[in-house]
């Protein structure tokens, strides 16, 4: 047999490395050595325990005992980490579930109310920290998808300038895959759940759009469960145009190539079925939550000036500049709109403003992540 680790979410802690089911379909946790979790990373599917002992001894030399491979490949099968037949039928039950019905409220309740009144006097709450935006009808937009409560004057640029826009039929929310996917980009063919109401799925131009792309954008739906790139932006965009109806599209590849084929799929769409562009993406991640070590002034300084000179070259429509920006630096302050802003560069026109910016601090783990608010008029 070979075993294959299936796609599990992975953090270090002081322990050891915590492993789980970034899907659900599995509730149990294992904290694996450094050492196990090479061996698990080995467990790929393309080989037996004797190749892995095999391929071990070949990268460093050492023999690893078969008993020991045995023990871990037990564990990884015992908390469902191994696919297997019984792990392939409890996933498809668990997308067969999630797709019966609009995806729930994940956050309700903790990132925001969850009753319509409640969500109401929430979204005047965050309307009163807006700062001063043209009043103008907006052609693209991009939104944070941080807790709302952390940056209100980011999300209340948002909606100021969602508001002064006639609604459009369709939007692309385009947002970040925190859960792994199969594929560069992942996409939603459900209906949003929030406090004013379900926001529709445009079905029609999602399927053309995986017809653009090759037809892989609906391999991960339990990927959107949790996901809060497209859940606060939702809340946002029934807020404003109540009637328009969604593309929830998530971004995981980095790669130049495979984000610009994404990005010409979109122009392509767009063309057929114009959509309003709206990216829900976060800036720098830094300091210790992150690897980089307790935050301190120079990181904080680091994170801002890359920041702002990454939102300023999107303003201006240099997309292809901010992507470079950040990938010679390796991207070191790990900003997460790499992927879906190259995608959305051949999407988004007009005239660009950053309309708010902040490094919001999370003390707690001495840690900071950047947010920002560009309107393109």
């Amino acid at each position: 047999m070979k075993p294959k680790l299936r796609p599990l979410d992975v953090q270090p802690t002081p322990e050891g490395y915590l492993l789980r089911d970034p899907y659900g379909v599995s509730e149990e946790a294992l904290v694996l050595s450094p050492e196990a979790l090479y061996l698990a990373s080995l467990m790929d599917g393309t080989r037996d325990l004797e190749a892995i002992q095999a391929e071990v001894l070949k990268r460093s030399g050492s023999v690893i005992p078969k008993e020991k491979l045995i023990e871990l490949k037990e564990a990884l099968e015992k908390a469902g980490f191994l696919e297997t037949e019984e792990t392939r039928k409890k996933l498809l039950e668990a997308e067969r579930a999630f797709l019966s019905r609009p995806r729930p409220m994940a956050l309700a309740g903790a990132s925001y109310p969850e009753t319509k009144e409640g969500f109401e006097a929430f979204l005047k709450g965050i309307a009163a920290f807006a700062p001063e935006v043209p009043r103008h009808p907006l052609k693209a937009l991009l939104m944070p998808h941080l807790e709302l409560r952390r940056v209100p004057e980011a999300y209340g640029a948002a909606l100021a300038g969602m508001e002064a826009t006639p609604a459009p039929e369709r939007v692309l929310i385009l947002g970040v895959a925190h859960r792994p996917i199969p594929t560069p980009a992942a996409a939603l063919p459900l209906g949003i759940e929030t406090p004013l109401g379900v926001l529709e799925a445009d079905l029609e131009a999602l399927q053309a759009l995986d017809a653009l792309v090759g037809s892989e954008l609906f391999k991960a739906p339990l990927a959107f469960k949790e996901e809060h790139s497209i859940e606060f932006p939702a809340l946002f965009v029934k807020a404003a145009w109540p009637e328009a109806r969604v593309l929830p599209l998530i971004v995981a590849s980095d790669d130049e190539a495979r984000l610009s084929e994404l990005a010409e799929a979109l122009r392509l769409l767009a063309q057929d079925r114009p959509f309003f562009p709206l990216l829900a993406v976060d800036l720098s991640h830094v300091g210790g939550r992150f690897g980089h070590g307790p935050i301190e002034p120079e990181l904080k300084a680091q994170a801002e000036r890359t920041d702002r000179t990454y939102l300023d070259l999107l303003a201006k429509g240099d997309f292809a500049g901010a992507y470079r920006l950040l990938a010679e630096r390796e991207n070191a302050t790990f900003v997460d709109a790499l992927g879906a802003a190259r995608a959305a560069s051949r999407v988004v026109a007009g005239e660009g403003r950053v309309l708010a910016y902040r490094l919001s601090p999370e003390l707690e783990t001495l840690s900071a992540v950047g947010a920002g608010t560009v309107g393109w008029y």
